[in-house]
This record gives structure tokens, C-alpha cells and sequence, in this order.
């Protein structure tokens, strides 16, 4: 089936229409239901804009360990943890052990070390 077969299908459900036969749906059916009209018409929309819905975080953080990445891998630090990893770099927590507590890359710890002034680009090797 292709997708815009698809697309009509549920359209014509969400529309409250057989597309089997063209025939309106009866009260009775779950296609008239305003919670199954609605999640027609998202998805019908989401297939139009090509855009998948946003994924949750728990959902990024699956994602990541499914691929062998670490569990916070390319996820948005916030200011908290910002502030938490620049402490703990300053008390002398090693850039391998940070990576390992907030379940990142050591390229993502890093740069965030970079990015705060904390650490120099070209002695990230050297702060193992």
C-alpha cells in the first residue's frame, strides 16, 4: 500500500466515511468518536507535514541506549547540570568519570567544560 492510499483511507474515516464503500459511518461506529476523529486528523496531519511528533526525553534516553550511546547522548543540558558538572570539574572529577556519572560522552562533557571556559580546546586530552 502506498502512503497516499493510506492518507485517503484515513481520511475518510476521519471524515466518518467507509472508504470501502463511500457510505457515512453510523452514530454507532468508533470512527465518530471525537477521541478517534481527533487522533485521525494527527496523524492524517503529521503524514501531511512529513514531521514526526516530538519524542519525549525518556523516549531520547531509549533511543540512546538501544543504539549503544550513552543514555543522555546529544540530549540539551540544563542549567542545573551545567553548573553540577562544572562543580564537580573543579573539585577534581576526571573527564572519564564525569561522562560516566552524567551518562554523556566524554566529547559532550568536554565541550561543555570548553564552552563554560573551564578548559582549553587544545588540552582536552590532557585533562583525561
Amino acid at each position: 500500500m502506498q502512503l497516499g492510499e493510506a492518507r485517503e483511507i484515513l481520511a475518510a474515516l476521519a471524515n466518518g466515511v467507509n472508504p470501502a464503500t463511500g457510505e457515512i459511518l453510523p452514530e454507532s461506529s468508533p470512527y465518530n468518536d471525537p477521541n478517534v476523529i481527533r487522533a485521525l486528523f494527527t496523524v492524517l496531519s503529521t503524514i501531511k507535514s512529513g514531521k514526526q511528533p516530538k519524542k519525549t526525553l525518556e523516549e531520547k534516553q531509549q533511543e540512546n541506549v538501544k543504539a549503544g550511546r550513552p543514555k543522555n547522548a546529544g540530549l540539551a543540558w540544563t542549567d542545573e547540570l551545567k553548573e553540577q558538572v562544572a562543580s564537580e570539574f573543579k573539585s577534581g572529577v576526571l573527564i572519564d568519570e564525569l561522562a560516566t556519572h552524567f551518562e554523556r560522552t566524554r566529547g559532550a562533557i568536554a565541550s561543555e567544560l570548553v564552552k563554560q571556559g573551564l578548559i582549553e580546546e587544545n588540552t582536552i586530552d590532557e585533562k583525561r
